[in-house]
This record gives structure tokens, sequence and C-alpha cells, in this order.
């Protein structure tokens, strides 16, 4: 990759500054992942800041997920990940229990969209997987935590048979944050009643039919807005 048209940064703020420069080096020139990236000498040369400054700016980029860095090898472009980007938000939401409810509602607007396409596009093998985890969650006298994983893995298989990297980044910020409010549904509402929606959410997908696909994952979600109402500390209104 070609260097001639780094330029030394500006004697202000040098880590930020090399930081947006990575961000428009590799957006800017679309380059592709796994693509390298000029050595650190060579950045640090070309850009007028020091070994320390540069490396502290490298991990910022590469904790949002933009390059990746490899013990005595040059950086080199991330793959796309909806991981990063989704950690970055659990952290920020996680920072106020009061967005439950809300974090709720947006998830089963999301949830309601994602289940009308993955009853068009389900593979035969996201299909099976739905069935071992209908199985698996029909064991008795298991503990909660077994359930909540059961309840957790049965959204995940529905939003990976949509392949939309979009929807993962934006449901997978928010089920993490939603692990104890499941657990109180499933607590209070009992394993049974999320279980039948489930069957029949996975029964509208096997037929492929986003209609009732949507209508009984609406009911599901509603199920679990409700539960978050009721389970609501007095001080959080």
């Amino acid at each position: 990759m070609s260097i001639e048209k780094i330029r030394k940064l500006e004697n202000r703020d040098r880590i930020n500054q090399i930081v947006e420069f990575l961000h428009s080096l590799i957006l800017d020139q679309g380059l592709a992942p796994g693509t390298e990236l000029p050595s650190e000498k060579e950045l640090a040369q070309r850009l007028g800041v020091s070994r320390f400054s540069l490396r502290e700016a490298l991990r910022i980029a590469e904790t949002q997920g933009l390059i990746k860095i490899s013990q005595g090898k040059r950086p080199t472009v991330a793959s796309p990940s909806s991981h990063t980007v989704s950690n970055i938000l659990r952290i920020a939401l996680q920072r106020s229990t009061k967005n439950l409810l809300d974090l709720a509602i947006a998830r089963a607007g999301l949830e309601c969209k994602i289940v009308r396409i993955a009853a068009e596009k389900i593979s035969p093998q996201d299909l099976s997987a739905l069935e071992e985890n209908l199985k698996l969650m029909e064991i008795p006298n298991r503990k909660l935590d077994y359930y909540v994983q059961k309840d957790l893995e049965f959204h995940e298989i529905i939003l990976r048979s949509t392949g939309s990297m979009v929807f993962e980044i934006m449901l997978s910020s928010v089920t993490p944050l939603l692990y104890e409010s499941r657990a109180q549904t499933l607590a209070t509402g009992g394993v049974e009643r999320a279980l039948q929606l489930h069957r029949e959410i996975y029964q509208a997908l096997k037929d492929h039919d986003p209609d009732r696909a949507e209508e009984k994952m609406e009911r599901h979600m509603q199920n679990a807005v409700e539960d978050i109402l009721a389970s609501r500390l007095p001080e959080e209104g």
C-alpha cells in the first residue's frame, strides 16, 4: 500500500488524530480485510508522532474493530464484525438500568421484523437447529439458567437465519442486557408459556408463513414487556 500521501499531523490531540487518520485511510481507500497497513515505524515517521502515541492509537483502533494487531507483524484491516459494535453499545446502555423497558420494547419491534424475514429465508439446517433447541428446552427440572440460555439460543438461531449483519449488530447489543429480565419472565410466567410460543413460532417458520410468525413473535415479546413492567422496582417508576 502506498504511503506517499500520508502527511504529518497537527500538534494537538495526537492520539485522536491518529485514530481518525486510520478511519479515513481504511474507509476512503476501501481497504479490504487483511490488507497490511504501513509498519509502526513508517506510520510514526510519516505522521510525525511518537511510537508511544501511535501504539496507543492503534490499540484504540483495534478495540473499535477497525484493525487487527498481531505481535511481530504489521497491523491489518479487520474483518467486519458485529461483536465490537455491540460491545460498545452494550457498555453504554448498561450505565442505566432504567433503559431495560425501552430496550425490551425496541427488541420486540426488531424481533417481529426479523422473524418475518426468517420465515422466507430460513434454511432446513436452521429449522433443524430450532427443533433441537425445542427438545432441549422441554427437558424438565433443570436450573432456571439452563432455560434462559435455551430461550436466548432460540432467538439467536432465528436471527442467524436472516443472514443480516445489521440486525445482528442491533439485536446482539440488546439481548445480553435482557438476560435478567428473561430469567424473571421464565420464573414468573413459567417456562411452558415461553416454550409453547416457541413451538408456534417454529411451526410458522417451518410453514414459511411470515404473517403467522410475526403474530406469534409479537405475543411472545409482549409477554416479556409485561413481565418487565410487573417486576420493575418502585423507584424506577
